[in-house]
């Protein structure tokens, strides 16, 4: 009971602090309100210490017995930034094709998630109008290296180790294409085993990734590399990584 207080009081305080952004004037003409995208993403970042304390993975309820990875940060987001709640945020879908409807669907075998490229410019250009909110930086950052700095980083690399694997990323692309065009589809964790080698060596590395993120990082960017939005989503998390890292 008492987390749940300190989650409304959070979001409560959150909206009275943010709920208008000022010019250099103070005349109340000029108060302007905010726009909802920034505010659901300045929400959820206030609320996350207390969500990340709170969250135990229920693998029949979030599809991961795991508390790192992008399955288990959505558990955790999920009453304040599930699938339809974004979508309406944002005005728009989220996939242009897929298994989600509602919600994000992890078991489909023979499909997954195709970005709509015009969501995430929308994101782009939210995020980036947060990362200039004052109010914002301190929590932002502080957010940002207790908790994504790590997996921020193994994406990167990840994104760049496939970008730079030209042979490997075409037959991996071709046999997974190949794989979800079968009746049975794809086996549980295939794709993720062409990587065992990449992730063992990022464990071992000097920014020791979670093997676990490293293992899914680049089977994430392999999708992102059939749906042709690879490139807008490393723009947009490096943008925040340079940010928060200045």
């Amino acid at each position: 009971m008492r987390s749940i207080l300190l989650l409304a009081a959070t979001a409560f305080s959150l909206f009275f602090t943010t709920a208008f952004t000022t010019s250099n004037s103070t005349t109340a003409q000029d108060f302007q309100p905010i726009e909802p995208a920034v505010f659901k993403i300045m929400e959820v970042t206030a609320l996350w210490d207390l969500l990340k304390s709170n969250y135990e993975p229920i693998r029949e309820r979030d599809d991961t017995w795991l508390d790192v990875g992008l399955r288990s940060k959505y558990a955790m987001a999920r009453n304040y930034a599930s699938m339809d709640v974004i979508e309406a945020t944002f005005g728009q879908p989220i996939f242009l094709r897929g298994p989600h409807n509602g919600d994000l669907d992890f078991n489909s075998t023979t499909s997954f998630g195709y970005y709509n490229p015009n969501f995430i410019a929308s994101v782009h250009k939210a995020v980036e109008a947060t990362l200039a909110n004052p109010m914002f930086k301190a929590m932002g950052k502080g957010v940002y290296e207790k908790h994504l700095k790590s997996m921020a980083h193994t994406y990167i690399d990840a994104h760049k180790y496939l970008k730079e694997q030209d042979d490997l990323r075409n037959t991996l692309t071709q046999e997974y294409l190949l794989m979800m065009a079968k009746p049975e589809g794809t086996m549980d964790g295939s794709l993720q085993e062409k990587f065992r080698g990449y992730a063992e060596k990022m464990e071992n590395s000097t920014a020791k990734s979670n093997i676990y993120e490293a293992f899914t990082a680049p089977a994430f960017w392999l999708r992102r590399s059939i749906d042709g939005t690879d490139d807008e989503f490393v723009a947009l998390l490096k943008m925040v990584v340079t940010e928060f890292e200045k």
